[in-house]
């Protein structure tokens, strides 16, 4: 499969023990461009950087990955933006970003919406995000929001992820708007009941029902349940938790990857869903988003041959 994640990569300092912390390359579209890539799909990523010592590493650190970049964009006097994530002894996370000269946050305003549009549609699907839509200005997002209209026309599988960052947007409004816009234009929606929470969106049910109805919609907790509504039908599985967790940090990003390499390659949800929940969890057991290669094993994430350790609830009346 080829597909195209857009968003903004940063520089990453991730809380190991005590007041010691560890240098990388990260951003939530990004993580998912590099499992991707890992697992064997043709992953680009879409972005701008500066030009800069660090945007330089960081545009290795991806090549390095086997992730696409040559429809990243450079953009003079900007610099990529920067995080750091301080963890809890339960492994939750509190986010710090500095990205106010973030070279990500000017994609839009160079590029036309043909030069976006003729570059994306070589591919089989885009992958974006809440926080991808965060960092635009209105201008940029809705240019953002043709090219995906165009892009739909197209025939293009469409993956959103909810990944609300309130301190990101304007307005918990703004936020709320255009998430639900963007969501309406998708395929494959990810989404945690935490996303929900945050916008205000009390009764999620509703909200899927009347705006997802034709939508594939996967909706996490943070207790290993999963909720998916399949257009007509709703079912809901129960995972098995780490017993400890070390770092939550690109977990979801993980999930969401392996369930897209999944459903492209055979687009039975429960199989995706069991191997996404796996990759999930390994990545859990260590500090930081991207986990070193040698803790690594594509095939355990992309292979039929493995019981499903799922309970599951149907109810194809749903609706």
């Amino acid at each position: 499969m080829r597909i195209c994640s857009i968003g903004e990569c940063m520089i990453e300092f991730s809380n190991t023990e005590g007041d010691v912390f560890k240098f990388g390359y990260a951003g939530d579209t990004a993580n998912s461009a590099i499992y991707l890539s890992r697992l064997g799909a043709k992953s680009s990523f879409i972005s701008s950087v500066g030009s800069d010592e660090f945007s330089k590493r960081m545009l290795t650190f991806l090549k390095n990955e086997k992730v696409q970049t040559h429809n990243i964009y450079k953009s003079k006097n900007k610099t990529i933006g920067l995080y750091v994530i301080k963890n809890n002894n339960n492994g939750e996370r509190n986010f710090f970003y500095w990205r106010s000269n973030s070279a990500a946050k000017t994609l839009f305003e160079n590029i036309s919406i043909k030069i976006l549009h003729d570059q994306i549609s070589k591919y089989d699907a885009i992958y974006f995000s809440g926080i991808t839509l965060s960092i635009y200005n209105q201008k940029s997002i809705s240019k953002f929001y043709k090219i995906l209209k165009l892009l739909k026309k197209d025939g293009l599988q469409i993956f959103f992820d909810f990944n609300v960052r309130l301190n990101n947007w304007e307005s918990k409004k703004i936020a709320q708007q255009t998430i639900l816009k963007f969501s309406r234009i998708s395929d494959i929606i990810f989404v945690t009941k935490d996303d929900f929470s945050n916008l205000d969106f009390k009764n999620y049910k509703n909200i899927i029902k009347k705006n997802f109805k034709d939508k594939i919609t996967i909706l996490r907790s943070g207790y290993g349940d999963v909720e998916v509504y399949n257009k007509s039908s709703y079912e809901k599985y129960k995972f098995n938790l780490n017993k400890k967790v070390k770092d939550t940090t690109g977990c979801g990003d993980a999930f969401n990857a392996c369930f897209i390499f999944n459903y492209f390659t055979n687009k039975k949800i429960k199989k995706c869903l069991e191997l996404a929940h796996r990759l999930g969890k390994k990545v859990a057991n260590f500090k930081g988003a991207i986990i070193d290669k040698k803790h690594f094993n594509p095939r355990f994430y992309a292979n039929w041959h493995y019981k499903i350790n799922w309970t599951s609830k149907k109810n194809t009346n749903y609706w």
